[in-house]
């Protein structure tokens, strides 16, 4: 069940939970494109591990209030004022692809609080890599179109996703996606299910969509240095939706981490399918 938050300046913050609710506390911050839901295959392995998921939709997407001029810098407050709300004192954070900068950040401006770090299939600061190159085509268009021609992005994404049916959505996924993701996707169930997290992303129009793809192309605005807490970088092996070398690039500008690639896992059947181990190393 979507409950809300409050936040200071009169926003609504919408989040789900998932797993045990009296488990140990982990906020889950989703992709892009993306909301709350996406955090819903972990659920089962989150009940048998008595850990709690909190996943909140960031400004814009899902059933949260846009924020205008949000910056990657303005989520930590948020989710401190989240986990307050919940009575979550310190808390495990993992951020899956678009979600990646989200949890680093919590561990950056919170180190009081995050106590581990999971980057699932994560994006990485395009300042330090120098290249948007190894991206997927859709996403290269739209950090170019959010840039220079942001009403023609809106066009885009309402046609391919905000009005698009659910099988004509699928066809494009499978057209984009390896064969274990698109696998994955099926295993959800009906297709209105398996897509329902992308959809949600639009609740509110494209305007949230096109704030995070600004935000994801934009500097960081932290120095990697700055997160201390341990950090488990998880890629599967199937996945080719990042730049080269930035599995490299976080492993050395990050303090503590480490990397494990998972063979024949995608970017979309990461967390589906690896949800008990990435879980467990979150909260051991």
């Amino acid at each position: 069940m979507t409950r809300t938050v409050t936040l200071r300046d009169g926003r609504e913050l919408a989040y789900e939970e998932y797993g045990d609710p009296d488990g140990d506390p982990v906020l889950s911050f989703h992709g892009g494109l993306s909301s709350r839901l996406d955090a819903a295959p972990a659920h089962a392995a989150a009940l048998s591990l008595g850990v709690r998921i909190v996943s909140p939709d960031r400004p814009g997407m899902g059933r949260s209030t846009f924020q205008p001029g949000r910056r990657l810098l303005d989520w930590p407050p948020d989710v401190a004022a989240l986990a307050d709300a919940l009575d979550i004192g310190r808390f495990a954070v993992m951020g899956w692809s678009c979600g990646g900068p989200y949890a680093a950040v919590c561990a950056a401006k919170m180190p009081d609080r995050v106590t581990t770090v999971g980057l699932l299939s994560s994006a990485v600061p395009f300042e330090l890599i120098g290249t948007t190159k190894g991206l997927s085509g859709d996403d290269r268009i739209l950090l170019f179109l959010v840039k220079w021609a942001p009403w023609l992005a809106s066009a885009l994404l309402r046609v391919s996703i905000a009005d698009a049916s659910e099988t004509r959505l699928f066809r494009e996924i499978r057209r984009s996606f390896p064969p274990v993701d698109v696998a994955a996707l099926k295993e959800r169930g009906p297709v209105v299910d398996a897509l329902a997290f992308i959809k949600e992303s639009m609740r509110q129009g494209t305007a949230g969509c096109l704030q995070d793809y600004r935000v994801f192309g934009d500097p960081w605005g932290f120095d990697l240095a700055e997160v201390t807490a341990p950090v488990h970088i998880w890629e599967g092996a199937e996945d080719h939706t990042g730049p080269p070398e930035y599995r490299e690039l976080l492993l050395h500008y990050l303090p503590d981490a480490r990397l494990s690639i998972v063979p024949g896992e995608g970017h979309l059947s990461l967390l589906q399918h690896q949800a008990g181990a990435i879980l467990a190393d979150l909260t051991r």
